[in-house]
């Protein structure tokens, strides 16, 4: 009986070790690679990447080994290969060596198409914390924040500050960068890195994102999940979008006073469902392995 083969998954954050429960939990075998060298990727048969940039030199080391490689895309990866030019000659090199182009965001595929000539399928890179239980909605005026280390602009961190100063009687939860700014407004509560999401999910009423730029947030989906309403800078289903800080302001007020967004829960479990997600995967691996896709389950 051949040996089933193994899914290795390399790039940055969280991703990796997901996708590797996901896939193990479909029944396929998949480890997490904390290196591209020729050790790591004789010890698998497939090569899946999160945020392409860090795999330049593992996409050719795969391919002279034999292994298919994909290429998943997740937002700021793709705008680093047209606006850098080192970025852009190594992408120029590596590209002959990617089997596969996935992207989180279907807007991501359009944008793989107009600016790098890559025709790439949407495969959204869920949460592993991602739920549609029933939250209570909160009683309190309050919002959920992400902040970065650094300067944050481009998750619109001024653009939050400014907020929050503006809406004095809305409680702003802000979890991410570790240490707390020492200009924070009286009802900025910070909670630096958080591992368990949940109890800020129950507290707030909305999700507020003004990045410059994004792929599927996790935490847009999460948000929605919990049927949190959603203040974006990107357009998406049963969210509200809000480019400058008027628009900002105005949607906030409006999502707050909105109530719990059924909807969007009802969107997260029709069409986010992480077994039909890996199913796809499965299939896919099937096809870059020339087997069929019972032959890669256990």
């Amino acid at each position: 009986m051949p040996r089933r083969p193994v899914i290795g998954v390399y790039g940055m954050e969280e991703a990796p070790e997901y996708l590797v429960e996901q896939l193990r939990g479909r029944g396929l075998a998949a480890r997490e690679l904390t290196r591209l060298d020729a050790r790591g990727l004789t010890a698998v048969d497939l090569l899946h990447v999160f945020f392409p940039p860090m795999a330049w030199s593992g996409f050719p080391r795969a391919k002279v080994l034999g292994r298919p490689t994909v290429a998943h895309w997740i937002g700021s990866d793709v705008e680093l290969c047209y606006r850098d030019e080192r970025q852009r000659l190594r992408w120029r090199l590596s590209r002959a060596f990617i089997d596969c182009h996935l992207a989180v965001h279907a807007p991501l595929v359009d944008e793989l198409a107009r600016r790098l000539g890559v025709n790439a399928r949407h495969q959204p890179n869920l949460s592993a914390h991602l739920s549609t239980d029933d939250l209570p909605w909160p009683a309190e005026l309050s919002v959920l924040c992400y902040v970065p280390p650094g300067d944050g602009e481009l998750y619109g961190v001024p653009r939050l500050r400014r907020l929050a100063r503006r809406l004095p009687a809305v409680r702003f939860l802000v979890c991410g960068d570790p240490e707390t700014p020492s200009d924070a407004p009286p009802n900025w509560e910070h909670h630096g890195l958080v591992e368990d999401m949940r109890p800020l999910y129950a507290r707030c009423r909305v999700l507020v994102r003004p990045t410059r730029r994004d792929g599927l947030a996790r935490m847009v989906l999460e948000a929605l999940g919990y049927a949190r309403r959603v203040v974006w800078s990107q357009p998406f289903p049963h969210v509200l979008t809000a480019r400058d800080d008027e628009e900002l302001a105005a949607a906030v007020l409006t999502a707050l006073a909105s109530g719990p967004n059924a909807a969007g829960r009802r969107m997260i479990r029709r069409h986010f469902d992480p077994r039909r997600h890996a199913q796809r995967l499965l299939e896919l691996y099937a096809l870059l392995l020339g087997r069929r896709p019972v032959e890669l389950l256990a």
